[in-house]
């Protein structure tokens, strides 16, 4: 719900969001990768939200950050930001413990996430979606024809 909150905040300030369980429900019986990798690779932002530090560690959750990360690494603009509500922040896997994390429990939370978003994009002078999303290792020529789909269903020109 946390999660969902944020997505409808971020959508309401004009972001373009990839929120797997709002983005993907009409996808339902279809292959998902292609709209996860498409996501991940076009986000500039990318929110990991937790309550419990099983929540950060969970295979499929870290699997999403953990990519991220190695996309960041390789030297395009990124950002990924750790989210946390009713634990201690040092629960939050090492590998996060060097970003600058938020306490969605603070009073101002979601004013001080999308000033730094907005500050963000204003510094690029550009929009883009903040993603949770999971990549495989290596996408085959039927997940770039689906990406690229996908591009075209978004009217996204300059992607792809």
């Amino acid at each position: 719900m946390i999660a969902q909150d944020i997505y409808y905040q971020l959508t309401n300030e004009g972001y373009r969001v990839f929120f797997s369980k709002i983005t993907l429900e009409e996808k339902l019986g279809q292959e998902y990768e292609p709209y996860i990798f498409a996501a991940l690779n076009s986000a500039k932002i990318m929110l990991v939200v937790g309550t419990k530090k099983e929540h950060f560690e969970a295979v499929w959750v870290k699997n999403e950050w953990s990519r991220f990360l190695a996309l960041m690494k390789n030297g395009r603009s990124r950002l990924l930001i750790p989210c946390y509500r009713e634990m201690d922040a040092y629960d939050i896997p090492d590998e996060l413990s060097n970003l600058q994390a938020l306490d969605m429990g603070n009073i101002g939370f979601m004013q001080d996430l999308t000033r730094g978003i907005r500050k963000v994009f204003d510094a690029n002078e550009n929009r883009a979606p903040s993603v949770t999303a999971t990549v495989p290792a290596t996408a085959g020529i039927d997940s770039l024809i689906k990406r690229g789909w996908l591009f075209l269903e978004d009217k996204d020109w300059k992607q792809g």
